[in-house]
């Protein structure tokens, strides 16, 4: 890891509160995996004084790409970066996800959760048979359709809470008869703890390796606050900024 002051290439406004920003910054960007994140100083003064944990969306080096949502102080300043500033940045952190061949792989978002999922399906698509689950709230949540849909998937599936979008349902409403009909082998989800919870329940059983990258509040981003632990399956603690955030869905306790 690296802390890195970076120039801001673009800073584009999604839809309603969700952000992309382009980041030039060399080091990361080379030295980045799917399923890395980086710590963002989203301020220059003391408040807020600690770094915001994103996972990347992309890379392509020389630059990476953050997707966000505004939802308190930090990610409104954030937002308000604009083409040309600077940003400090820490990374890349954290362990990524499994390098795969020739397998069904499918990919479970739920809102937010799509960002370090794009970018292992941009790795994952031309050497295996991709699929994704990517549900949200509402229509309004439910962002990077024509990005998803240019990166020829061999299926997709878009879910909204209350229909909006796609069909209405979460994640979970067909995943064991999605997995069963397209002979999955392994899944990777990310997104927020109530769905990792819903997630293991439906799992449980099927004949499929299940990773989940989480996401959690960070102090430091490199295991020295232990602001992220959580507890695992075997009854100890993990922390998800340098034990993860990628882990077998079934080592945690949900």
């Amino acid at each position: 890891m690296k802390e890195e002051k970076c120039k801001v290439s673009e800073n584009i406004n999604i839809k309603g509160k969700y952000y992309s920003m382009k980041i030039e910054t060399a080091y990361i960007a080379k030295k980045s995996r799917p399923g890395n994140f980086v710590m963002a100083a989203v301020s220059t003064a003391s408040d807020p004084l600690l770094k915001r944990p994103f996972g990347i969306f992309r890379a392509a080096p020389p630059f990476i790409w953050l997707y966000y949502e505004v939802v308190g102080k930090g990610t409104e300043l954030l937002s308000q970066k604009k083409k040309g500033d600077f940003l400090t940045l820490l990374g890349p952190l954290g362990n990524s996800f499994p390098g795969l061949e020739n397998k069904n792989i499918l990919l479970v978002a739920g809102g937010r959760g799509i960002a370090p999922l794009f970018y292992a399906a941009e790795d994952y698509v031309s050497r295996n048979n991709l699929f994704l689950i990517y549900g949200a709230k509402s229509a309004a949540d439910l962002n990077l359709l024509d990005k998803l849909e240019a990166l020829n998937m061999t299926g997709t599936y878009f879910y909204t809470d209350d229909g909006s979008a796609g069909k209405k349902g979460f994640v979970t409403t067909d995943i064991r008869e999605i997995i069963e009909t397209q002979k999955i082998d392994l899944t990777i989800s990310c997104g927020p703890e109530a769905m990792f919870k819903s997630l293991n329940g439906e799992l449980k059983g099927l004949d499929v390796e299940n990773y989940a990258s989480l996401e959690a509040i960070m102090g430091c981003g490199f295991g020295i606050c232990y602001s992220c632990a959580v507890k695992s399956a075997a009854g100890d603690y993990k922390k998800v900024c340098a034990d993860g955030p990628v882990f077998r869905l079934e080592d945690i306790e949900w």
